[in-house]
């Protein structure tokens, strides 16, 4: 596994994934890993030291204890169930959306596929215990933080 310069615990919340491509999203035991070509970093998140939201390079993000609660692969009109177990490559994250209820994490996620792929979209609810977020340096601040996103 690649070895990450920053590492953090449970600060998804200081991330945005819309528009972010996730390379591989898959299973490992009870764990649900997201390898994402990049991440939005919020200002607010504790590794992020600029008053913008930044890119990322490539990143990781590791949700402990996942149990998909709800999963379905799309296509036109049909859906296929998905079960605990996942290995699907290459969807654009549209929402991500992070709740607590019980002490868990819940993650509300869809995506799109870019074709070829047999589906287009997939629709997730996951619950967990905790996350891991991870990544290795930070870069131009993000396409939000543009004059014309933040201007009135």
């Amino acid at each position: 596994m690649k070895t990450y310069r920053y590492i953090s615990e449970n600060t998804t919340a200081h991330l945005s994934l819309h528009d972010c491509v996730c390379s591989r999203c898959y299973s490992d035991g009870s764990d649900l890993i997201f390898d994402m070509q990049w991440l939005e970093v919020f200002s607010s998140h504790p590794h992020n030291p600029t008053d913008k939201a930044r890119q990322s390079g490539e990143g990781r993000i590791v949700l402990h204890g996942a149990r998909i609660t709800h999963g379905a692969l799309i296509s036109d009109d049909t859906e296929q169930p998905v079960c605990d177990t996942i290995d699907v490559q290459n969807a654009e994250i549209l929402d991500f959306d992070e709740t607590t209820d019980a002490g868990e994490y819940i993650y509300n996620i869809f995506a799109v596929f870019h074709k070829p792929h047999p589906f287009d979209f997939i629709k997730l609810t996951i619950r967990c215990a905790s996350s891991t977020v991870m990544f290795d340096e930070l870069n131009d601040p993000s396409w939000f933080e543009a004059e014309c996103f933040t201007s009135h």
